[in-house]
């Protein structure tokens, strides 16, 4: 167990720090332009417990953002050590606002004929600068995958706009030269939240797929990743070398994991 314990750290800061010293994940995974599924995002705290259902109690109640990352700075353990009680109360409060305002939903033809073009958008708000979705067969935090492994075919690069209706192409541009852009995936930015305003991080990603060949029923949804902390005046840090990270640390739990509620597809 220490050495799966050291396997899963070494594999996140793989993931997560650049040679500049920013994490990927703190601002959004700008260097993992490919398909995502819940279990990515190592560090990000759980948003609802139907999602860790078939999890043991205890890891479900260890990851919850309640427990995860509310306590913590409640507590002023950890990196929140350091922040004097009046900040710490301040930041509690405005993640709560950023946590109450989030939302994703998704949009999808319940009926279908086998192989048929539709479309699938999902809708989500959340957090500041930037947020994350994409298309996953499951609600479950650790066993949902990409809907391709279901049989549907991603046919181009998703459509994403921003809060402002604007189109952006950021993302699909960040995308290997000579690769494929039909990924799950979908990254929005530059959109800072304004508490007081209720504004946030959003917009909707629009992806054309193909229903998969075989009948039967199946299950689709988004998963939505959002930071929270980056939207309070007292929720970031600048490190020595410029980089600009969330108050509980580049491996904190201010991130989060949210899905929509899935959709049953009949495909005849």
């Amino acid at each position: 167990m220490k050495r799966l314990g050291s396997v899963l750290t070494m594999a996140v800061l793989g993931l997560s720090v650049t040679a500049s010293g920013a994490g990927a994940w703190s601002g959004g995974p700008l260097f993992d332009v490919t398909d995502w599924d819940p279990k990515c995002a190592v560090c990000h705290s759980s948003v609802g417990r139907e999602q860790l259902r078939l999890e043991p109690a205890a890891f479900a109640n260890a990851v919850i953002f309640e427990n995860r990352h509310y306590k913590v700075i409640e507590d002023g353990t950890g990196a929140y050590q350091t922040v004097s009680p009046a900040d710490r109360q301040k930041l509690l409060a405005d993640v709560k606002v950023v946590d109450q305002n989030a939302s994703v939903t998704i949009s999808v033809p319940e009926s279908v004929r086998a192989g048929q073009e539709l479309q699938i958008t999902a809708t989500v708000r959340a957090g500041n600068n930037v947020v994350g979705v994409a298309l996953v067969d499951s609600d479950l935090r650790r066993q949902g995958r990409s809907i391709q492994g279901e049989g549907w075919v991603i046919v181009g690069a998703p459509k994403v706009w921003g809060s402002d209706g604007k189109e952006q192409t950021k993302w699909v541009d960040s995308r290997g030269a000579g690769l494929r852009k039909n990924i799950n995936s979908a990254l929005i930015f530059d959109q800072k939240a304004d508490l007081a305003a209720k504004q946030f991080a959003g917009g909707k990603a629009t992806w054309t797929v193909k229903a998969p060949q075989e009948p039967g029923t199946y299950s689709v949804t988004a998963v939505m990743y959002y930071g929270t902390e980056k939207a309070s005046p007292v929720g970031s840090v600048t490190t020595p070398t410029g980089a600009v990270l969330p108050r509980g640390g580049l491996f904190g739990a201010s991130g989060r994991v949210m899905f929509a509620k899935p959709v049953t597809v009949t495909v005849r």
